[in-house]
């Protein structure tokens, strides 16, 4: 399972498109570094990966248990607003071959780090900070 959590911020770019962006979507590096450099801050071991076809994709370690944690957006593509949108966090475990084929060890909402998130989501003051069903 992959835990998603969304929320709304003007705070991050999504408005232009990077000379070194694979494609049009890859916003989320400032994003991935703020979410990163709040998690280190509060115990969370993290880091910025690389640019992804989606957005960002970043490693994270807390309580023993690794996860890949990918940010994406949707802007909401108002002009007077461009660089307002939806932000994607999802959080999926590092698993082995064999835990993905017996379906073990996923994440699930009630992991730590899913709190870790929502904290500094909802600490930093963006609107609508959920985790999806």
């Amino acid at each position: 399972m992959i835990v998603h959590i969304t929320c709304k911020t003007d705070r991050f770019n999504l408005s232009v498109i990077g000379p070194d962006f694979i494609n049009d979507c890859c916003f989320g590096e400032d994003f991935s570094t703020w979410l990163v450099s709040t998690l280190n801050q509060v115990g969370v071991k993290a880091d910025v990966v690389c640019m992804e076809d989606f957005g960002w994709a970043n490693q994270v370690d807390y309580g023993g248990v690794a996860y890949l944690m990918n940010v994406g957006s949707t802007p909401d593509e108002d002009p007077s607003r461009p660089n307002f949108g939806e932000w994607h966090v999802l959080l999926e475990r590092k698993r082995s071959f064999l835990q993905k084929l017996l379906g073990q060890n996923k994440a699930s909402a009630s992991d730590p780090i899913v709190g870790k998130v929502l904290q500094a989501l909802k600490g930093a003051g963006f609107a609508d900070v959920c985790v999806e069903p």
